[in-house]
C-alpha cells in the first residue's frame, strides 16, 4: 500500500495530487483497489468523505483524478447535480408509489368569487 504511516484516506488523496492531477491523468478505480488494498464500496466511500472535506476529487469515464483548475471542479459538480437531482426524482416516486398504494384520497378544491 502506498503512504505507509498516514490513513488510507489521505494517502488516497496525496497519491491522487502527486500522480494523477487533471482528467488527462485519471486512474482506474481497479488500479486505486490494487494499491491501497481496498474494494470498490471502501474506495468509494473514501472518495466521497474527501469531496465532503473539500478535496477536489474528481471522476469521469477514465476513472478519477485531482482537478487541475476551476473547470474541472465546476464540470463534477454539474455531475454530481445530475446525479443528485436523479436521486431526488426516484425518492419522489416512490414517495408517490406509496401514497397511490394506500386508498385514494378524494381531494375537493373550493374556488369563492366574489
Amino acid at each position: 500500500m502506498r503512504g505507509e504511516g498516514m490513513d488510507k484516506q489521505t494517502a488516497i488523496c496525496e497519491y491522487l495530487k502527486q500522480h494523477h492531477t487533471g482528467l488527462e491523468n485519471a486512474v482506474h478505480s481497479k488500479e486505486l483497489e490494487r494499491l491501497f488494498l481496498i474494494d470498490r464500496r471502501g474506495l468509494q466511500r473514501k472518495i466521497s468523505r474527501l469531496r465532503k472535506d473539500g478535496f477536489p476529487i474528481c471522476s469521469g469515464e477514465t476513472g478519477y483524478f485531482y482537478a487541475k483548475d476551476q473547470y474541472e471542479i465546476n464540470a463534477m459538480v454539474s455531475k454530481l447535480n445530475c446525479c443528485a437531482t436523479a436521486f431526488s426524482n426516484a425518492r419522489n416516486g416512490m414517495l408517490f408509489a406509496s401514497v397511490q398504494a394506500k386508498k385514494p384520497t378524494v381531494i375537493e378544491v373550493h374556488i369563492k368569487f366574489d
